[in-house]
């Protein structure tokens, strides 16, 4: 028999209360997108206004309704407050709840590791996105907990196991970082940051190295994709480079649930 719409049990409230624990990490985002590229700490000092310093009270730092309320203003000096602070918390609940929204309704068994796994890459990739397009960084206050994740996931039943975590984390990170010394090499410039290794190898560690290594030829497609038709129109040269890290996002999140059905499709057109 199934649960009432509004059981604490029930799909929609399970999905419901996702979007908020999303709004609250969205509010945290907001924190890590504007202080980690400035070597701040994202725990000290609490929320302020940046112009007058005016410490922002708790309830005035609900998401999105505080910013409303106060009309995208500072409560102290009427300093305009960006938008991107609602848009990343509302971005970020919408985000959480659609993706437990589908593992509440889905009808497919999928493992408990692998649930949780996929609904932080999709959170993470929120600030991974912002950040590294606007800096081209990666935050290690993600990769390395993720990484750190995947290890403890590894001990629930059903899914992978720690030796696969490991393993996944270490021949993912390595096999990018090879990649990158190898184009170093030829073109005598970095070519690789070591934030997209760590995040391979946070892929390799959440889902295993079969995945994470799916993950980078999805993203390196998706990067031909977009990159491409840019350097066509010549927004793309040697000074203007695109960010790597949102790519693997993408490409490890669809690598998660397409690569087993591409690789049986391929494996396919080979025993013909």
């Amino acid at each position: 028999m199934s649960s009432p719409p509004f059981s604490p049990l029930s799909p929609f409230a399970v999905t419901l209360l996702g979007g908020v624990f999303g709004l609250m990490v969205g509010s945290f985002f907001n924190v890590v997108i504007y202080r980690m590229p400035r070597g701040e700490s994202v725990v000290w000092p609490p929320s302020r206004c940046m112009q007058c310093g005016y410490q922002i009270k708790f309830y005035q730092n609900i998401p999105v309704v505080s910013w409303l309320l106060l009309k995208g203003k500072c409560k102290s000096c009427g300093t305009p407050i960006s938008a991107q602070y609602p848009i990343i918390e509302a971005l970020t609940g919408l985000l959480t709840a659609l993706i437990i929204g589908y593992f509440s309704f889905a009808e497919a068994g999928y493992p408990l590791d692998f649930k949780i796994g996929v609904t932080f890459l999709v959170m993470a990739s929120i600030p991974i996105f912002v950040i590294d397009f606007r800096h081209f960084l990666i935050p290690d206050l993600l990769t390395y907990p993720g990484m750190l994740l995947g290890l403890a996931l590894s001990f629930l039943p059903g899914g992978q196991t720690p030796l696969q975590s490991l393993t996944g984390a270490a021949v993912s990170g390595l096999f990018l970082w090879l990649i990158g010394y190898a184009a170093s090499l030829v073109l005598k410039k970095e070519a690789m940051g070591l934030g997209d290794v760590k995040l391979v190898a946070m892929a390799g560690a959440l889902f295993g190295a079969p995945t994470a290594l799916f993950g980078l030829i999805f993203a390196s497609a998706l990067g031909c994709l977009i990159g491409l038709p840019m350097m066509l129109l010549r927004r793309l040269d040697e000074h203007r480079h695109i960010p790597f890290g949102p790519y693997i996002c993408m490409g490890v999140l669809l690598a998660a649930f397409f690569s087993q059905p591409v690789l049986d499709w391929y494996m396919g057109l080979l025993s013909r």
